[in-house]
């Protein structure tokens, strides 16, 4: 079965704690029949270092780590290509702009990471949202610890279409990579899929201040009306998903998805990922950006809360047309 990636990278940030990972990279690349890389990403010596060492010193420990880890890196690759063909390679000091400089230049369709996040409490560090932020092509973040058995995976759409045209189709075409993408990975992972979508008529913070008077009953009728819209939307989109997959998969494949639908009324901030985490989702699959309108528009605030909010893994998904607001590597600056 070949997939929708082919290019696959995944980066480690640390020689410890890689086994989980790589096997979980492994798993993905040989499902989608992808080429799979390796990146070690080490930090710097301390930027202090050079003021306590005479500075041939510091090149030389600098070098001598460097030399270390892609040795390192070499016996790894072997070991690993006995599973599934892998290529290696090692960054030391790299910035987060050049991490996806480098996802730019060797055209990688997929990134698979292990959470920089020192806690179990959070999913994400620093490195981890500038990647779900501004890299061009979808991000896996899977939190620190043992590899869970993804058997529920969520696909967080917004179904809301009530912006300016030329966005509209700009989100229906983001909604159907994110459904299409957790598709994939539930049928990977012999996993149930849950599709979930948060609405509401008027946002909560507003009504619980007092700044508006609301007639229950009207409210009531708009969020019925609210209700049908996006079930309708819903439909609709899990009708071409379906059409698009079986002509993929063998008869009957379909079933094994169980998909169930969440529609369900409250705020998005604080709902999609409580529904997830009440689904037991073991994996969420949500787009991660902002305005889709504005080429390079990072991350909003519904996407950020969420993430904030969840401990599971995540693929973070770009609509189509978004351009990263880091200048590719062989552009020149102004």
């Amino acid at each position: 079965m070949t997939g929708n990636s082919k290019n696959i990278l995944c980066i480690l940030s640390e020689a410890h704690h890689f086994d989980k990972i790589v096997s979980h990279a492994m798993q993905v690349a040989q499902y989608h029949e992808a080429q799979l890389t390796i990146l070690l990403k080490l930090d710097a010596l301390p930027p202090n270092a050079n003021m306590v060492m005479q500075s041939f010193a510091y090149l030389e420990t600098h070098n001598s780590m460097e030399s270390s880890a892609k040795a390192w890196m070499d016996k790894q690759v072997a070991l690993w290509s006995k599973e599934y063909p892998v290529t290696g390679t090692v960054a030391v000091g790299q910035s987060s702009t050049e991490t996806i400089q480098y996802i730019m230049a060797n055209e990688i369709d997929l990134v698979i990471k292990l959470s920089d996040a020192d806690d179990q409490e959070r999913l994400c560090g620093s490195d981890d949202m500038e990647l779900l932020r501004k890299c061009p092509c979808p991000v896996w973040v899977v939190p620190r610890g043992d590899k869970e058995q993804y058997d529920t995976i969520v696909a967080a759409l917004d179904l809301n279409y009530h912006y300016p045209t030329h966005e509209v189709s700009i989100r229906r075409a983001l909604n159907k990579d994110i459904l299409r993408y957790a598709a994939h990975v539930a049928l990977m992972e012999s996993a149930q899929l849950r599709i979930v979508h948060v609405f509401d008529a008027v946002p909560d913070n507003i009504l619980r201040g007092g700044f508006i008077s609301v007639d229950e009953n009207a409210m009531e009728n708009d969020l019925n009306n609210i209700y049908k819209e996006r079930e309708e939307e819903l439909e609709r989109l899990i009708t071409e998903i379906k059409a698009e997959l079986k002509a993929q998969f063998k008869k009957g494949t379909m079933k094994k998805l169980r998909r169930q639908k969440h529609l369900v009324h409250g705020y998005p901030r604080r709902e999609i990922a409580a529904t997830a985490t009440a689904v037991g989702a073991k994996a969420v699959v949500m787009g991660t950006v902002a305005r889709l309108g504005v080429p390079g528009f990072i991350m909003g605030g519904t996407a950020e809360e969420t993430l904030q909010q969840l401990t599971c893994p995540v693929i973070g998904i770009k609509p189509e047309g978004f351009v990263s607001p880091v200048t590719p590597p062989d552009a020149k600056a102004e």
